[in-house]
């Protein structure tokens, strides 16, 4: 079963469900797997990209970590080390190399954005939703907060650039998942169902300032939510919608760096076992 990020993130939150649905950095249990390191999943509408190793990118090395330790390792695009033994290569498993340096050196950055940038507009959305709903409650500003930042000390141990070093970590998404539903989702349903009752207030008072008649008041109030549900949309759907045009285009380019990978296991054959990425449709 895949569960998604921010599917998980927006489970509870109203509008943001839609806006976030056509991209997705998700989660698969590969129990039946005999891999016995942590793995992760990236989905969208497209594909499902399965990543089996952790990454680290620097300026002039990759590493392919397993269990803390670095299994392989390519030094500034040529050189090939697996478990610390430098290969030998022809001229082209050499050609092969470099162009697989190359394409993670592209794509596990975008990786890493793509996972920062779904947290971001999750944000946005539950802020508006809650601040639209409640006004100037500083209680449920900060609540939001302290939640967003629970999320992100989270997300950063697992997804992670600094001066311009990306990292994806070995991931226990079980134990991940775990704390998404037994700190965050709560925390979430909680949040909402208080603005909701902040929402009630706030009709109570609409009926009793706005002028006219029961059935003009409950015209004027309705206006004033779709105001503010075409305002939420407008703060968050266009970003939404580039993050999921992000995420297609990163499928696309998983999708040629994995057949890329294939040739690069048949032609080296102390490369055989390995498997960065697994797609399926």
């Amino acid at each position: 079963m895949k569960k998604s990020l921010i599917t998980n993130l927006s489970a509870s939150l109203l509008l943001s469900t839609a806006l976030l649905s056509t991209a997705t950095i998700a989660h698969e249990n590969n129990h039946g797997s005999d891999s016995n390191y942590g793995s992760y999943s990236f989905n969208s509408d497209e594909c499902s990209i399965d990543v089996n190793y952790g990454v680290a990118v620097s300026e002039d090395s990759i590493r392919f970590i397993n269990k803390d330790e670095t299994y392989v390792q390519i030094n500034n695009n040529q050189q090939l080390f697996v478990e610390g033994k430098l290969v030998n290569l022809t001229d082209r498993q050499q050609a092969l190399v470099s162009e697989y340096s190359e394409q993670i050196n592209q794509q596990v950055p975008a990786v890493v954005n793509l996972a920062t940038d779904a947290i971001e507009i999750a944000f946005q959305a539950v802020s508006h939703v809650v601040i639209e709903i409640s006004g100037d409650n500083e209680e449920s500003k900060a609540r939001v907060d302290n939640i967003f930042t629970k999320i992100n000390a989270e997300v950063e141990k697992r997804f992670n650039e600094k001066d311009g070093n990306y990292f994806i970590a070995e991931q226990d998404f079980d134990e991940f998942d775990q704390f998404m539903e037994d700190e965050l989702e709560d925390e979430i349903e909680e949040l909402i169902a208080d603005s909701v009752g902040d929402l009630l207030i706030a009709v109570g008072t609409a009926m009793n300032s706005e002028e006219g008649n029961f059935e003009q008041k409950m015209e004027a109030f309705g206006e004033r939510m779709e105001n503010m549900g075409r305002d939420i949309e407008a703060a968050v759907e266009g970003k939404a919608e580039g993050l999921g045009e992000q995420a297609e285009q990163l499928c696309h380019n998983l999708k040629s760096l994995d057949q890329l990978e294939s040739e690069l296991s048949n032609s080296i054959d102390e490369m055989n076992s390995f498997n960065l990425i697994t797609v399926s449709d």
